[in-house]
């Protein structure tokens, strides 16, 4: 490839200009910021580790010289050195709990004629999480992961095409002479909208982000190509001809020598930048521009989803994670832990002292050193005397349960949601783990907050994206007339263009649980179908809330003691409003509402009729099992339910009866 970086037009050498400033700034934001140590200090502390040396001295004393000297017995091989794994416990912990499904979401569309679009806008975003090459469920469980380990993490919700040219797929096999036949062929591997977490690390926020605000002024992230990928994703666009590769070092820990991360040597870091008021998009690589666009989403935000575990200041957007929040209690627990053993040790390998010689040991410039099982040498042959060293004793066990309580204390993750038993009776495990669940609820908050903005831009994005058709010109009448029949006339699905010539349109096509009803509109179903998802059927606007608790790992019992109670309370309501449509109208947004407080899905309790605001309509001639009703028999509501009557009523028929 050249070298020689090609000249950029005035437009193209502004915006790059621009990025470069901003760059700095928002690194050295960062930097000055301190988080990156803090981050730095959660990975170490989260693997497995041992404990480094500690400068912390005794003071011991030198009987033959009667001099006391200050002696290093970290030095000692003997003493525990172990770092419990509570970082990793409780990271670990908060995941498998908070991340236990896909994440469910209620969409509440504005007006009437969004309604009817409601269950497939809902499908096809549930879609975005469960489909497997997409990959979204992974990437949520790293968000999370990263969440409660850092603090803060960042993510994207964006439209991801990775298409591989000239791959030579098999087209036939030539039986005599054993050979396959190749034709060249465009491989995509992905073209739908995507999720990806990203590490903290690689990304860099507006510097006067506040939280809670998903949007920012701008921000940008870090990504590494090799060279293929490189080019493979943006080409061999002039612009970028002049782009070096070469190995990729980062800093250690503290920041100081630079190590090599990949093996590989043609490599290069690309930077990714949006800027909401400026609706910019920029990729940088090498320095050099690469790409420089308007923002390619419909409603111009950004693509950035990131939040908090719990708040930190109200001026900064990073919040404080598990292992930062516990770190303090976690060193001195370590510190207590480990003389708690070694005080075992010692008590049950006794150190002795015995007599061989006319000089001690310590004579010579050697130390005393405490170490179980090992003799030193006395002047007095007559005795052996051995090192009574005491057992810990209670007080020891006793602050090592408060140092772990404390921890529990501070992170909210107890010892219940680890899977210890502290109930007798399934409810009352139960009970004991919803109560502890409580001390989650703010960065469960938190995750839905960001999870509902992602599925604002997730709408939008599918909305631009699948509303694209592929275009096919035919010109033969017989496909022409097989297509149209193919297609039961749908006019959506093709076109006669000014010069005459017909163009099939091909809309993507999802396999969803929909079945079409008789008035034409969508209603959910156990089977699996395939649709094409015409434009006209990704018109919506409204509101989304995601369901928390249909993502967290689910207490059986108290789900369902939930959900009774949530039908005590639901079924008189939907009886009276099957009675009339008067009933209808004044129940109808009493029970939505309820609905949301229990955190439940309308379509999963409610008629397909009644979610687009209509009432059933019966007959006065059809009982409510479809039979033909009595004179003067009263309507039932529904097959082994009546109506119970009013107050009112039950006095009119007493009245009558006296």
């Amino acid at each position: 490839m050249p070298t020689k970086s090609p000249k950029l037009n005035e437009k193209d050498q502004k915006d790059l200009d621009f990025f470069l400033v901003r760059k700095k700034q928002l690194e050295e934001a960062r930097s000055n910021s301190g988080m990156e140590i803090l981050w730095r200090q959660a990975d170490a502390d989260y693997l497995p580790h041992k404990l480094g040396k500690s400068k912390k001295k005794v003071l011991v004393e030198n009987e033959r010289t009667e001099v006391s000297t200050y002696v290093s017995l970290e030095k000692d091989q003997w003493r525990s050195k172990e770092a419990k794994n509570d970082p990793y416990i409780k990271i670990q912990t908060a995941l498998s709990i908070i991340f236990d499904k896909n994440p469910e979401a209620v969409f509440d569309p504005d007006s009437k004629r969004f309604e009817s679009n409601n269950i497939i806008i809902e499908k096809l975003y549930h879609r975005t999480w469960t489909n497997t090459n997409i990959g979204a469920k992974k990437e949520l469980k790293k968000f999370i992961f990263n969440l409660s380990k850092y603090g803060w993490t960042p993510a994207r919700r964006y439209y991801k095409r990775v298409v591989r040219k000239d791959m030579q797929a098999i087209e036939k096999y030539n039986l005599q002479t054993q050979e396959f036949e190749y034709k060249s062929k465009e491989m995509v591997d992905v073209d739908d909208v995507f999720f990806k977490a990203l590490s903290p690390f690689n990304a860099w926020i507006d510097d006067m982000a506040k939280p809670d605000d998903p949007r920012r002024r701008d921000w940008m992230w870090r990504e590494v190509y090799d060279e293929d990928t490189f080019y493979a994703t943006f080409g061999e666009d002039k612009r970028v001809l002049g782009i070096q590769f070469s190995s990729i070092v980062q800093n250690d820990v503290n920041g100081e020598q630079p190590k090599k991360q990949y093996t590989s040597d043609k490599l290069v870091e690309v930077f990714f930048y949006e800027n909401r008021m400026k609706d910019k998009f920029i990729v940088s690589a090498d320095n050099k521009l690469v790409k420089s666009t308007p923002l390619m989403t419909e409603n111009k935000e950004m693509s950035l989803v990131d939040t908090y575990w719990t708040m930190r200041d109200t001026e900064s957007p990073y919040g404080i994670g598990l292992n930062e929040i516990m770190r303090n209690n976690k060193v001195m627990l370590d510190r207590v832990r480990n003389m708690t053993i070694d005080q075992v040790v010692l008590s049950i390998y006794k150190m002795f002292f015995y007599a061989n010689s006319e000089q001690l040991d310590d004579e010579g410039g050697e130390q005393i050193s405490v170490e179980p099982g090992k003799g030193k040498k006395v002047i007095d042959p007559k005795n052996i005397t051995w090192m009574d060293i005491p057992g810990p004793g209670k007080d020891a066990y006793e602050l090592l349960e408060i140092l772990r309580k404390d921890m529990e204390d501070d992170t909210g993750i107890t010892r219940t949601l680890e899977g210890e038993i502290t109930g007798k009776t399934a409810f009352e495990i139960s009970q004991a783990q919803q109560g502890a669940l409580k001390r989650l609820k703010l960065p469960l908050d938190n995750i839905k907050s960001a999870l509902e903005w992602d599925a604002k831009l997730c709408v939008s994005l599918m909305k631009m994206i699948y509303s694209v058709p592929k275009v096919y010109s035919l010109i033969d009448p017989q496909l022409i007339a097989n297509y149209v029949a193919s297609t039961e006339a749908d006019g959506d699905r093709y076109y006669t263009d000014e010069t005459g010539v017909f163009n099939a349109l091909k809309y993507r096509e999802f396999q969803l649980n929909l079945e079409s009803n008789p008035q034409g509109n969508f209603q959910a179903s156990e089977d699996k179908k395939f649709f094409q998802v015409k434009p006209k059927y990704l018109e919506w606007e409204g509101e989304i809330t995601i369901r928390v608790d249909s993502m967290i790992e689910q207490s059986r019992p108290l789900e369902r003691q939930a959900k009774l109670e949530l039908s005590n309370i639901l079924l008189p309501l939907l009886a009276a409003m099957a009675q009339s449509p008067i009933m209808f109208n004044a129940y109808i947004r009493p029970v939505k509402q309820l609905l949301k407080i229990y955190d439940e899905n309308p379509t999963d309790w409610l008629p397909e009729e009644w979610l687009s605001g209509q009432p059933i309509q019966m007959t006065p001639q059809m009982g409510a099992e479809g039979m033909p009703a009595e004179a003067g028999q009263a309507e039932q509501i529904a097959p082994g339910m009546e109506v119970q009557p009013t107050e009112m009523a039950q006095m009119q028929s007493e009245s009558q009866q006296m």
